[in-house]
């Protein structure tokens, strides 16, 4: 395995990628780790991708084209968590009122039964772990519905990239290596995304000009050519027909009510099941019970307390009563009912830790629900929000799993299939009815977070994260720092996260005083602490407005992201 010199600064390394960034960007947009601008904002997970948003943006698109071409970009430069292999889920609030929310996750293929997964064995990447991707149909419907220009007119950042090249950070060199194991053993893959075999050094430019022809395809035909044409042919091929065109060419991406929710004065909107917009909505509606500021500080023990047991009762009942809509009716009213959240924050105990079972919600609801979920710790999936000048807004998750994926790439047009098969489980005889068996476009369960808050009907935050099981623990964290703590976006970013269990386990990161871990101890919360600004926490990448109507993005600081504003009215924030 090759050595790599020391990792540069996350400085140096936003530096050295935005110096070899197209010079055409530089003219119309600004871009650092956090913006100000009165003319829309973007943040995403990587600097290049906020700046091809922020492109369109300048071209004159709305927040749902620059949304779109966020999307393919973060597939060119972040190729370990994006991909037109994967997934995600969209939430759009539009200044005329609509709000709407993009399904596009991936689906199994129409040959599976609850009894596949056994039959083909465990398998942590390859064939057997790939879905049905939806990418590419998502954001085609919500372009042709909600946007304004082509699809040609957004995927051209992307493509440029593509061709020309980015360079590699210290975040793609980190997780190469944390992959290179597996990554080295698919050739295909390999060729594209190390560098001749080796894990790529930071400052190494990574072209793609097969995903830039597939890119093209899709450009010139729509999502056809990736559903039913040349594309899905060779789909079929990279996985030895286990994702086959017919599977390709049922798939479907839905328009789906948002999840609806108030906190503290402020429109919360969110995604719905299958993802979890809802969970989010149910523990804001708990933490309302109680006073967090008066605790006077965001690491306070007490608000580090309440907010974990919020989050393990919504989190139960998350577990036992949300999953995918096609096939599941889910008690949504139920759960997003104030009367319910005030009964389940009845069950937290100031003087100590509990673990919860799922509550009953039906009292509150006619709708029915099922158990049971299997949950893995993950840093993977990417997170961006954008607003534009005339106040429309989009939140988009998305994924493939796990960082890179199954491994599987596409040939010859340079994209990585999703390994979210591996979350079906066995089939067990003795309890045959299971909603998280696999079946015929069938998706998995997953955390994806993507939040809007309006108040007196305007966008004011745009939130979300990465994280794995993790994600609706971070954005609840930051929108209560936001909220009720009233920091500033840099301070909410920058805060310590924590994720709760309900095993009483309690995962801290750096930066909370040695006073609170001590108070949480007392309380029979099972701390563990880690080294600050961890990416397991999460990756925020958030736009917040303030009182003057200013629109402020700001990049993941844990995950090398930035910010973008076409013709930003004053100079980005110092890089730290």
């Amino acid at each position: 395995m090759k050595l790599r010199r020391p990792l540069h600064s996350f400085a140096a390394s936003l530096v050295v990628a935005l110096l070899l960034s197209v010079s055409a960007l530089a003219a119309q947009v600004e871009t650092g780790l956090s913006v100000k601008s009165q003319l829309g904002v973007v943040a995403a997970a990587h600097p290049l991708a906020a700046q091809a948003g922020a492109e369109i943006l300048a071209k004159g698109g709305n927040a749902v084209d620059a949304a779109i071409a966020v999307s393919y970009a973060l597939a060119v430069v972040e190729p370990y968590a994006s991909s037109l292999g994967g997934e995600g889920y969209m939430v759009i609030s539009l200044a005329d009122g609509t709000d709407v929310a993009i399904d596009f996750r991936s689906r199994a293929p129409l040959h599976v039964n609850v009894h596949t997964p056994g039959e083909i064995g465990t398998h942590q990447y390859g064939i057997y772990t790939t879905m049905v991707p939806g990418l590419v149909k998502g954001t085609e419907l919500a372009l042709k519905k909600y946007g304004t220009m082509t699809l040609a007119e957004v995927l051209e950042p992307a493509i440029r990239l593509a061709e020309e090249g980015f360079a590699v950070h210290e975040t793609y060199a980190s997780v190469a290596g944390d992959a290179y194991s597996t990554l080295i053993q698919y050739p295909y893959a390999a060729s594209i995304w190390l560098d001749n075999g080796l894990i790529p050094e930071v400052g190494t430019i990574i072209r793609n000009p097969d995903m830039a022809r597939a890119l093209r395809l899709i450009a010139e035909h729509g999502s056809d050519v990736f559903y039913k044409g040349e594309i899905a042919e060779a789909i079929e091929r990279a996985t030895n027909g286990w994702i086959d065109r017919a599977s390709l060419a049922a798939y479907q991406a839905y328009e789906r009510p948002v999840v609806r929710g108030t906190y503290r004065g402020y429109e919360v909107i969110g995604a719905p099941p299958i993802v979890s917009g809802l969970r989010v909505q149910e523990t804001l509606n708990i933490l309302e019970h109680f006073d967090l500021k008066s605790y006077g500080s965001v690491t306070a023990p007490e608000v580090v307390h309440i907010v974990s047991e919020a989050l393990k009762l919504s989190g139960a009942d998350w577990n036992a009563y949300s999953w995918d809509p096609n096939y599941y009716r889910i008690p949504v009213e139920a759960l997003l009912s104030k009367q319910y959240a005030a009964e389940r924050a009845k069950l937290i105990d100031l003087n100590r830790a509990q673990a919860f079972e799922a509550g009953d919600p039906f009292t509150y609801s006619a709708e029915v629900g099922w158990m049971l979920y299997d949950t893995n710790e993950s840093a993977s999936t990417t997170h961006f929000s954008v607003l534009d000048k005339d106040g429309n807004a989009v939140a988009v998750t998305q994924t493939i799993s796990s960082f890179w994926g199954s491994r599987i790439a596409v040939e010859p047009y340079g994209f990585l299939m999703s390994d979210h098969f591996k979350q079906f489980p066995k089939f067990d005889p003795a309890d045959p009815f299971r909603p998280d068996y696999a079946a015929p476009l069938k998706s998995t369960k997953t955390n994806l977070s993507p939040t809007i808050i309006k108040k007196d009907g305007k966008v004011r935050l745009i939130a979300g994260s990465p994280g794995g099981v993790r994600i609706p623990a971070t954005t609840v964290q930051f929108i209560v720092s936001m909220i009720d703590f009233e920091m500033t976006l840099e301070e909410a970013v920058l805060a310590p996260k924590f994720y709760p269990d309900n095993d009483l386990s309690l995962d801290l990161e750096g930066g909370f005083p040695e006073e609170t871990i001590a108070a949480l101890k007392a309380l029979g919360h099972k701390v563990t602490t880690r080294p600050p600004l961890q990416r397991v926490f999460g990756a925020l990448n958030v736009v917040w407005v303030d009182e003057d109507g200013n629109m402020w993005g700001h990049g993941s600081v844990r995950r090398q992201g930035g910010a973008a504003a076409p013709l930003a009215i004053e100079e980005p924030a110092a890089v730290y």
